[in-house]
């Protein structure tokens, strides 16, 4: 995933002494300054991050696919009637790329990882300070549904396992694995314009841990009196997953999660309706 910070140097500290990711790779501009950075979480799945167009927008910029041909794929929904860009061309990293946008705006980069581009299928061992190197989930806001699952079940192939709700009254998550992977994408529904505050909850990115105690000791204990916006703490949530939530200085959320249910039993699926903006 990719967002927009207030302040680059917070944000890579957050991500190297609370995360452990140490291996980040910085662009700079003509006039030296910082004008993107990325976070290796492992040889193929990064953070990246940008200085703000803006202040008090949005954070999130983009989110990315891996496609083992980045052409055939641009081919493939140009085919479909989808607006695509007249190629897919080698990015900053190397690698060969191109972006869409889906039903609600968000930037869809599709990304073919390349032998010589960044971060490699062969580089180097996931940091040991890392708390995670498997970014399970992506989750981001939605705000019709059916529109949805058109472009990624109906168009991509994601295949729907989970839908719950945090009332009684209609729908707040979907949750579709990618084709041919565990990783999957998580629909946040909602009925009422989000503030800025809430989608920095709905925007997020989920973190696979085997042990969430373990993982909160420790992300507890580096995070100290630090001015981090929320205190962390971990719970089970609708979909009974022991999880926890940690937030940068601009209030993005990182979800830490265990991949099975506290008791191993399967989780039912709500059948509430959908919300309606």
């Amino acid at each position: 995933m990719a967002f927009q910070s207030s302040d680059m140097k917070k944000a890579l500290a957050y991500y190297q002494n609370v995360h452990g990711w140490e291996d980040q790779r910085l662009i700079t501009d003509e006039k030296g300054e910082l004008a993107a950075a990325f976070v290796r979480i492992n040889n193929r799945q990064w953070i990246e991050l940008r200085p703000e167009s803006a202040p008090h927008t949005d954070r999130l910029l983009k989110f990315g696919l891996e496609v083992d041909d980045a052409e055939a794929m641009r081919v493939f929904l140009a085919s479909r009637g989808w607006a695509v860009p007249g190629t897919a061309a080698t990015d900053a990293l190397g690698n060969r790329s191109f972006a869409v946008q889906d039903p609600d705006g968000h930037a869809v980069e599709f990304v073919q990882s390349l032998p010589e581009g960044w971060p490699g299928r062969t580089g180097p061992q996931v940091s040991p300070r890392a708390l995670s190197s498997c970014l399970m989930h992506l989750g981001f806001a939605v705000a019709s549904l059916d529109k949805s699952l058109a472009f990624y079940r109906e168009l991509l192939g994601c295949v729907e396992f989970w839908r719950g709700s945090s009332n009684e009254e209609t729908l707040a998550w979907v949750q579709m694995s990618l084709p041919d992977d565990s990783n999957y994408i998580e629909l946040m529904l909602y009925d009422q314009p989000p503030t800025l505050e809430w989608l920095g909850v709905l925007n997020h990115f989920g973190l696979e841990v085997t042990s969430m105690a373990a993982t909160m000791e420790e992300a507890s204990g580096r995070i100290g009196a630090k001015p981090y916006p929320r205190e962390v703490s971990y719970s089970i949530g609708k979909c009974r997953h022991r999880l926890a939530n940690v937030y940068d200085h601009d209030g993005t959320r990182a979800e830490f999660m265990e991949r099975s249910t506290f008791d191993g039993q399967p989780t039912p699926s709500s059948t509430l309706p959908a919300p309606v903006l």
